[in-house]
């Protein structure tokens, strides 16, 4: 089936890129950043609760889905260097091109 857009199969499917950096999910708890981008390529951070970063556990973080516009950066607790980040299919900027040539 090629050329068939992922929401064919699963219209809520909004994870365009999945980046796994450092040593990956090897943690039992995360901190997890969430990020908004706006329409004029903006990257900005949101506030998680009561103003602590929000922890959650492996299983969590491996059901996570990012909104078409966010991306979620997943840091292991003990080790911050490894992680997972979900970028939305607009947060990646690949359909910003045409704005970008004055159409």
């Amino acid at each position: 089936m090629p050329g068939m857009p992922v929401s064919v199969l699963r219209p809520d499917a909004n994870t365009f890129l999945t980046h796994v950096f450092g040593r990956g999910l090897k943690d039992k708890t995360y901190v997890v950043e969430r990020y908004r981008t706006t329409i004029d390529g903006e990257i900005r951070r949101l506030p998680g609760g009561k103003g602590r970063p929000l922890t959650l556990s492996l299983a969590t973080v491996r059901e996570l889905r990012p909104a078409r516009n966010e991306i979620l950066i997943c840091r292991c607790e003990k080790k911050p260097d490894s992680g997972i980040q979900y970028w939305g299919v607009y947060a990646t900027g690949l359909f910003a091109e045409g704005r970008r040539k004055g159409r």
